[in-house]
């Protein structure tokens, strides 16, 4: 009988607190509620879920998923967007529940609670489509973006276009936030598949964070400038690492001897290929990722059924195609003065 009063208290203080939370959103002034005339114009209610809000790739992500939802009739809202102390992961899930959205679009972080939140929501009917990394071990309906197996396979063809006779170490760097340890380890397999070059060693470190603190340069900075062996080449796995190396070799004046490939773009990253401190960057379509994500998940709405894995294709940006990527990215846009961080 203790026990059952327990988990009574429990969920009666997660249910308050999500309330509240809720409550504090829709208080904001200048946000849509959904007793607003705007959101009462859509007939399905989509939460979109990410710790990144605050990157280029991420910002461009909502914006395609927006876009789609649009066209389905579906309000896409981040949930949390706007609060001065914007809520965890799994406080945003709850919010999202407690609020009986259409459906989740959740880019997860890692954090095993995560897969039983996932679980919760889809227990209530609410059906959640993963986004750049996966949570396969939750009842999740969908993922859509690159599988890491696959990802370790796109760098490693780079690396080996990139080094040449005297390319003895690479580090990789994995953003501890967004890599956990299976995602390393099928990142490793599919590298490991296509660098079998004996000559050329790995050193793999974890970048932690600590709410969107990172110690990114402080371990590049170890690895270039202290005790022990200098890497020819920096792999670096998010947008944040690779800015983090592009200000440190520059400043450093290290380009000469330690190449860096990078992941997504900024417009500092754009800025460090045309100056020649990056050698190039592998990214997805971020704002393909939020159209495909949010069609996934009409899809399930409708048939009751989607794909178990929607692949988003890869690009790869180095000195020749950074212009014309540029030029592509102004024309799309509609303004060729409007840059990426301005959007």
């Amino acid at each position: 009988m203790r026990k059952q009063r327990r988990w009574a208290a429990a969920g009666i203080f997660t249910a308050a607190a999500a309330g509240i939370l809720v409550a504090g959103y829709f208080m904001i002034p200048g946000k849509s509620s959904p007793g607003d005339e705007e959101y009462g114009t859509y007939q399905y209610h989509i939460a979109i879920i990410s710790e990144e809000t605050d990157t280029s790739f991420w910002k461009d992500v909502y914006e395609g998923a927006v876009a789609a939802g649009k066209e389905y009739g579906a309000y896409v809202e981040q949930t949390g967007d706007g609060l001065v102390n914007p809520p965890s992961i799994e406080d945003a899930i709850n919010i999202a529940i407690y609020e009986n959205v259409d459906g989740i679009l959740l880019r997860p972080a890692n954090d095993e609670a995560i897969a039983s939140l996932i679980d919760k929501a889809c227990s209530r009917g609410i059906p959640v489509i993963t986004m750049q990394k996966d949570v396969p071990d939750s009842r999740r309906q969908g993922f859509v973006g690159i599988n890491d197996y696959f990802l370790g396979q796109e760098y490693g063809r780079q690396i080996l276009k990139q080094a040449d006779e005297d390319t003895r170490l690479a580090a990789v760097l994995f953003p501890g936030v967004s890599f956990n340890e299976p995602s390393r380890n099928w990142f490793r397999l599919g590298l490991s598949s296509t660098v079998q070059r004996d000559e050329i060693r790995f050193d793999f470190r974890v970048i932690q964070d600590d709410k969107g603190l990172n110690n990114a340069e402080d371990v590049i900075h170890d690895m270039v400038v202290g005790e022990g062996t200098q890497p020819d080449m920096i792999v670096c796995l998010d947008e944040v690492i690779t800015q983090s190396a592009y200000q440190l070799i520059r400043d450093l004046g290290l380009s000469d001897q330690i190449r860096i490939i990078g992941s997504y773009v900024s417009d500092e990253i754009l800025n460090g290929i045309e100056q020649g401190y990056i050698d190039s960057t592998i990214t997805v379509d971020p704002e393909a990722m939020g159209r495909m994500s949010v069609e996934a998940l009409m899809t399930y709405k409708t048939y009751h059924m989607v794909s178990y894995y929607t692949e988003v294709d890869t690009r790869l940006i180095d000195d020749t195609s950074v212009a014309a990527y540029r030029a592509e990215y102004r024309k799309g846009n509609g303004d060729g003065e409007e840059s990426m961080e301005e959007r």
